[in-house]
Parts: structure tokens; sequence; C-alpha cells
């Protein structure tokens, strides 16, 4: 299961968490630079910055220690909330769609990490419940 990832405790993930962070940190910067057309604003590229150091160290942090469901379920709530966040960029919100977009994205990272941990320790439950 989740043969693409790294093994548990590998050095691998901090590898990961790297390019993770690096991707994340991008994407939400070409969101609000570009798409939205704001001016470049360092402060607020290196919040970007910071806010992708933590999502990606959370998310990396548990699956070095092995829950890849976490990581793969919270990743996914990732892509809808990005996804979202940048189709609220076209729609007209009277000057609320960076607002709105951005909000989605913590709302759908938010979901994702809590539906990765139900399912991580749903999960190690049955596991330990059927060994005997």
């Amino acid at each position: 299961m989740l043969k693409f990832l790294p093994p548990a405790k590998s050095n691998r993930w901090f590898v990961w968490y790297l390019i993770y962070t690096l991707i994340l940190w991008l994407l939400l910067a070409l969101h609000r630079f570009l798409l939205l057309g704001e001016n470049f604003d360092l402060p607020v590229f290196a919040r970007f910055a910071a806010l992708a150091l933590v999502v990606s160290g959370i998310l990396h942090s548990f699956g070095w220690f092995g829950a890849k469901l976490v990581w793969l379920i919270s990743t996914i709530g990732i892509v809808f909330g990005l996804g979202t966040m940048y189709q609220y960029t076209y729609q007209d919100m009277s000057g609320w769609e960076d607002l709105a977009g951005f909000l989605s994205l913590i709302l759908f990272t938010a979901g994702g990490f809590v539906l990765g941990l139900i399912v991580e320790g749903s999960y190690l439950l049955i596991r330990k419940l059927r060994k005997p």
C-alpha cells in the first residue's frame, strides 16, 4: 500500500518535505502575485514560505512516523483546496475572491488532515483487533 512513498523513518522524507514545501510555496505565490495581480510584497512572500514549511512539516512528520494515509489524504485535501482557491480567482466576488479562496484552501487542508487522522486511526485499530 502506498509503495511510492518512502518507508517510515527514512531520510527520503526530508527530501520529499523540501520539494513539497517548494511546490506549495510557489503555488501560493503564483496565485497571489500572478493570478490576483497583486504587487510583489516580500513579507507576504515570506509568510507563504512559512505557511508552506509548517504545513509540509506537519504532514511529512506524520509520514516519517509511518502514517502514510494522513499524508495522502491531507495532500488530496490540499490539492482540492488549491483548485478551489484558483477557481475563486476567476469569479466576481466584489474583491473577496482572495479571502474566499484562501479560506477554502485552509478548510480543505484541515478537513483532509482530520479525515486522514480518522482513516489512519481506524486502519490501525482494525489491524490491532485482527491480530491474535
